[in-house]
C-alpha cells in the first residue's frame, strides 16, 4: 500500500529515459514505484493528475537564497518549494570568514534544501565587487571551512569581474582552480562584466583565458550574456575557447540573472547546437521582477524551441550530475527521496523579458507549477509569472 499516489500523470524522468504516461507511488517519503500500470486502490492519499507533467524535484543549481545575510538575497523557499523547486544552490553569496553565519541564519531555518559554492572572496558577496587583491581571499581558511561543512559545500565560486581582473588577474582564477581541485569539488565561474562592451574588450581577453582554466565537471555561469567577457557576441561569433570547454565536459549554466543573459545572444547558441547543460535563475533582490522563479525561465527556454524532456533534464539530472547527487536527486527512480514537482503546460499569451539583455519574447507557453511534495510531503507551488515581485533589497 502506497502513502500517496500520483495517478495518472505525463512521467518525465530523464534520469531514466522515461517519458510515458503512468503512476507515481510514495512510501515513507520515498519513491516506491513510478510508470505505466501503477495503481492501488488501497492508497492513503490519492491524486488525479490527468492532464499535469510528474517531474523529478526541481533544482535550482544557481540563485542567492540569501534573504537577512546579503543584501542581494531572496527568501529560500519563495525560491524554492513555493516555486515548484526541492533544492537550490546558492552561488556564493558567502565566503569562508561568514559561511557559518550563512548556515545558522539561511540554511537551517529553511524548508527548501540548499546547497552552497563557497565563494574566493572570504567574505563572498555581502560587499561587491568582493575580489581586487590577495587580501580578498584566504586558501587556508576557505579549506578548513569546506572540510567542516561538506555536508552542504558542493563547489567553489569565482567571479571572473573586471576588478578581479584588474587586480589579482588570472591568478585569482589559477587560485579559485586550485582551491576547487585540492578539495575534489567544482569549480562555478561566473563570467560578463555589467557595462557597454567596448572594441577590442579586454574582459573579453580576461574570459577567453579564464575559460581555458576550466576541466571537467566545472560549471561556466552566464554563458548566455551579452556583457563583455562573454563568450558569444550579439553578432553571433561563438569565442573557440568555449567550444572547448564544452567538448572537455564543463557545464553550461545559463544563470539568467537581470544582466547576464540576451534572447539574441541564446538564439545564436541554440542556432549552433551549444545548449545549456543547465537552466537556472541566478535569482536575487535585484532580478526577482524578471527572474519570478526557475519555472518561468524554462518556460522562456521552452518558447525558444528546446523540448520538455531537454528542459526538464537542464533542471533535473544535470544539476544532480554537476553537485554529485545523481540517483538521489533529480531522479523518480525507487528508492530515491520522494521530491516530485507537478506541472502543467499551460497554453496562453505571455511576453517574457531578458532583463537588460534589451531584448523580449512573446510566446505561448508556460510552465506553471500546481504542487511539489518534498520527501513525500505535498505544498503547493506557483510559478510568480503574474504575481508582483516579492523580493526587496
Amino acid at each position: 500500500m502506497y502513502d500517496i499516489l500520483l495517478r495518472d500523470g505525463e512521467i518525465i524522468d530523464p534520469s531514466q529515459g522515461l517519458h510515458a504516461l503512468g503512476s507515481v507511488g510514495i512510501r515513507e517519503g520515498k519513491i516506491a514505484a513510478a510508470g505505466p500500470g501503477i495503481s492501488d486502490p488501497g492508497a492513503k492519499a490519492v491524486f488525479d493528475l490527468r492532464g499535469k507533467i510528474i517531474a523529478p524535484g526541481l533544482i535550482d543549481l544557481h540563485c542567492h537564497p540569501a534573504h537577512g545575510f546579503a543584501a542581494l538575497g531572496v527568501p529560500v523557499d519563495e525560491a524554492g518549494i513555493h516555486a515548484g523547486v526541492t533544492l537550490v544552490g546558492d552561488g556564493g553569496s558567502a565566503g569562508a570568514a561568514n559561511f557559518n553565519a550563512f548556515r545558522r541564519l539561511v540554511v537551517q531555518p529553511a524548508q527548501t534544501e540548499v546547497v552552497c559554492f563557497l565563494n574566493l572572496a572570504t567574505a563572498g558577496l555581502i560587499a561587491m565587487p568582493e575580489i581586487h587583491t590577495l587580501h580578498d581571499i584566504d586558501p587556508g581558511l576557505s579549506r578548513r571551512t569546506v572540510e567542516a561543512n561538506r555536508d552542504l559545500i558542493r563547489g567553489i565560486k569565482v567571479r571572473a569581474i573586471q576588478p578581479l581582473a584588474e587586480g589579482l588577474g588570472v591568478k585569482g582564477i589559477e587560485a579559485a582552480k586550485k582551491l576547487a581541485v585540492d578539495l575534489g569539488l567544482p569549480l562555478m565561474m561566473h563570467i560578463g562584466e555589467t557595462r557597454e562592451r567596448m572594441e577590442k574588450d579586454s574582459m573579453d581577453d580576461f574570459s577567453r583565458s579564464a575559460v581555458s582554466l576550466l576541466d571537467r565537471g566545472d560549471i561556466l555561469s552566464h554563458f548566455l550574456t551579452w556583457e563583455p567577457g562573454g563568450m558569444i557576441l550579439e553578432d553571433g561569433t561563438v569565442y573557440p575557447e568555449l567550444d572547448a570547454a564544452r567538448k572537455r565536459g564543463v557545464y553550461l549554466d545559463s544563470s539568467h540573472g537581470m544582466n547576464h543573459f540576451s534572447f539574441a545572444v541564446a538564439r545564436h547558441a541554440l542556432a549552433r547546437g551549444i545548449l545549456p547543460s543547465i537552466i537556472s535563475t541566478d535569482l536575487s533582490a535585484n532580478n526577482s521582477s524578471v527572474t519570478q522563479s526557475l519555472p518561468v525561465i524554462m518556460s522562456k527556454f521552452l518558447n525558444l524551441g528546446l523540448t520538455l524532456d531537454q528542459i526538464i533534464e537542464m533542471t533535473t539530472l544535470n544539476p544532480a550530475r554537476a553537485i554529485g547527487e545523481e540517483g538521489r536527486r533529480g531522479t523518480l527512480k525507487v528508492g530515491a527521496p520522494a521530491d516530485i514537482t507537478v506541472m502543467e503546460l499551460v497554453k496562453g499569451d505571455y511576453l517574457f523579458s531578458d532583463g537588460k539583455g534589451r531584448g523580449s519574447l512573446r510566446g505561448t507557453l508556460m510552465l506553471e507549477p500546481r504542487m511539489v511534495f518534498k520527501k513525500g510531503e505535498m505544498r503547493p507551488a506557483y510559478s510568480r509569472y503574474q504575481v508582483p515581485p516579492l523580493f526587496t533589497a
